[in-house]
């Protein structure tokens, strides 16, 4: 299928029913089945594809699985499939095409494999930070960075060559650098010897210099959900896609349909700007807009620049990838798996390849028509059970008013965009809220900022109904959504995964925490309450009774209280003086910190 729109259709939607409740094989009969050898069945969940060889090799790690499946492209098949390490995050093909090097994102390492066409042998591995999710080789094969999410750092590695030239070369870590948001995306500016690194949930973009090993700048743009980073062809500009969420639009049926509420774009920055520390990045960029009235984008990730200069972007919430001319991407689309979230473009531009990560499998696209030639199934696949319906519902747009959101939209990966939106959470319009972390939400009744609702069902039929304008959910959909809540953990704390933490500061900062009785609203062990309770602190209506959030993972939270007026703890204790009552001494407050930090 090719042509403009295409999925956005109602036959397109009635699919699209098929693949969330039944088996994504069995609803697309020409997709091609990994051979034999390939490992039992379960869910593999590709997340990043490399080509080597002039694009004869593909390669797909899996976050699943944490193997890496290896695609003729000549035959359009499995070739084969390793066990490579726990949970894969990025891959990337080192420039004499001799070696990978892969991220295990559940191992906490970076491993370096030898390539031989279809045969992958781990050569050496290198424990990084905790969580890398992304990674870049320089055009001279002898630096990486690694991106670590909740460790909130970058590790630049050196690779080190042998002296034969023949084996494999050592990795050693030459710096690593503290960066001010959790991070996911890179593009390496070789040229400049200079780093871009994208926050992995809201707006921010930092650049580190990589011949002094330093962080540069930061800069935060009006954006979220920075789903990949890439160069233009001529290399003057930086393409990103992302979302934009406006705290002034309600999250009414028009506002969605007008994309007043949320915008699913490509931005393109001056890269010159860019790199410039202090220069104000935003006057000079283009914003295109993914998607129209009647027919949302939602959640743009991975993107691809063709060497004519045009540029793929998957449409990760509505299942398609767009093509056209970085002016104008949203020129033609096709549909293709379930959730496309990374893409590469073969090195002639005459193929695009895109990993469907809930589907398991890749599609194979003709960018001369923009339609999909193929899809190569990674293995069999499991039955659909509550908890992978579950997954695929939350980053399904098509649950929006026209496609234009998923629930992912505002909580990234189940976590926050720490921006506001005016939903009818509390039953009213004119004082947004921030979107709260759903990370471990399973145990925090009740919900909503203003504790109406008693139960996390009630909560999920209502956010959908009222915040995304979509159809009322089956049983089914809702237990499976439920299932997949509950499976989501807070996150860690930078400080502990990066040792750093003061037990002792902690332990004194706890007894801080029972002393001052702050455990009456933020009781252990989620350290939240089963009722609101009167903050002092009222929103744009007035009202300032609310329910207390769960400190579970708030230092991994970039906006805090109800309308994300505070950047930090400290904020809240000091400037907003929260909780009222007595101040507290210099070295209660750093105890007090370092406890919630720890938490």
């Amino acid at each position: 299928m090719s042509g403009r729109r295409v999925g956005a259709s109602g036959l397109a939607l009635i699919l699209g029913a098929l693949v969330v409740f039944g088996d994504a094989t069995a609803a697309r009969p020409d997709a091609k089945e990994a051979p034999t050898q390939a490992r039992a069945s379960h869910w593999r969940r590709p997340v990043a594809l490399a080509l080597t060889d002039d694009g004869r090799w593909l390669y797909a790690a899996n976050r699943g699985s944490g193997t890496i499946s290896v695609i003729d492209t000549a035959e359009l098949r499995i070739e084969a499939e390793y066990d490579i390490g726990r949970g894969l995050s990025d891959l990337a093909s080192s420039p004499d095409r001799r070696f990978l090097l892969a991220a295990d994102e559940v191992g906490h390492r970076v491993l370096l494999l030898r390539q031989r066409g279809a045969k992958l042998s781990v050569a050496t591995s290198l424990e990084v930070p905790p969580y890398p999710v992304s990674l870049r080789i320089s055009a001279d094969g002898s630096r990486c960075t690694v991106a670590s999410l909740w460790s909130r750092r970058l590790t630049i590695l050196d690779l080190i060559p042998e002296v034969k030239g023949h084996e494999a070369p050592r990795l050693r870590v030459a710096r690593t650098i503290d960066l001010p948001f959790c991070p996911r995306r890179q593009a390496l500016i070789d040229r400049a010897a200079k780093l871009i690194v994208a926050d992995a949930f809201g707006g921010g973009l930092a650049v580190v210099d990589l011949r002094r090993g330093e962080l540069e700048s930061v800069r935060t743009l009006p954006a979220h959900n920075i789903g990949g980073l890439a160069l233009s062809a001529d290399g003057q500009r930086l393409l990103m896609t992302q979302q934009l969420l406006s705290a002034l639009a309600h999250t009414s049926a028009d506002d969605i349909h007008w994309g007043f509420l949320l915008t699913n774009s490509l931005r393109s920055l001056r890269l010159e700007e860019m790199l410039m520390p202090g220069a104000d990045v935003v006057p000079g960029s283009r914003l295109m807009h993914l998607g129209e009235p009647g027919d949302g984008a939602g959640d743009p990730a991975g993107l691809a620049v063709l060497p004519d200069g045009r540029v793929a972007v998957a449409l990760a919430g509505v299942d398609q990838v767009a093509l056209g001319p970085p002016e104008d991407p949203d020129v033609w689309r096709t549909g293709v798996g379930r959730r496309p979230t990374a893409i590469v473009a073969s090195p002639d531009g005459n193929r695009i390849y895109v990993a469907n990560t809930l589907d398991d499998s890749v599609s194979v696209v003709d960018p001369s028509n923009a339609a999909m030639v193929a899809e190569i199934a990674l293995g069999q696949r499991p039955p659909l059970d509550d908890l992978a319906l579950g997954e695929r519902l939350f980053y399904d747009a098509r649950l929006s008013h026209e496609g234009w959101m998923s629930c992912h939209s505002c909580h990234p990966d189940g976590h926050t965009n720490n921006l506001r939106a005016d939903t009818l959470g509390d039953d009213s319009y004119g004082a947004p809220k921030r979107a709260p972390s759903l990370l471990g939400c399973g145990a925090t009744a009740p919900y909503a900022w203003d504790g109406g609702m008693p139960d996390l069902e009630g909560q999920v039929r209502k956010s959908v109904r009222t915040s995304m304008r979509g159809p009322d959910l089956s049983d089914e959909q809702v237990r499976a959504l439920l299932t997949y809540l509950r499976s989501l953990s807070p996150p860690p704390s930078p400080i502990e995964l990066t040792g750093r933490q003061d037990a002792k500061a902690v332990a004194r900062g706890e007894a801080v925490f029972q002393r001052r009785h702050c455990n009456r609203c933020h009781q252990p062990p989620e350290y939240t309450a089963l009722r609101s309770y009167d903050v002092g602190l009222a929103d744009e209506m007035g009202r300032s009774v609310f329910n207390p959030p769960s400190l579970r993972g708030l230092s991994q939270r970039d906006a805090l209280l109800h309308d994300g007026r505070a950047r930090s703890p400290e904020e809240v204790l000091t400037r907003f003086g929260h909780p009222g009552g007595a101040s507290l001494s210099n070295q209660e407050l750093s105890d007090l910190i370092a406890f919630l930090r720890s938490l």
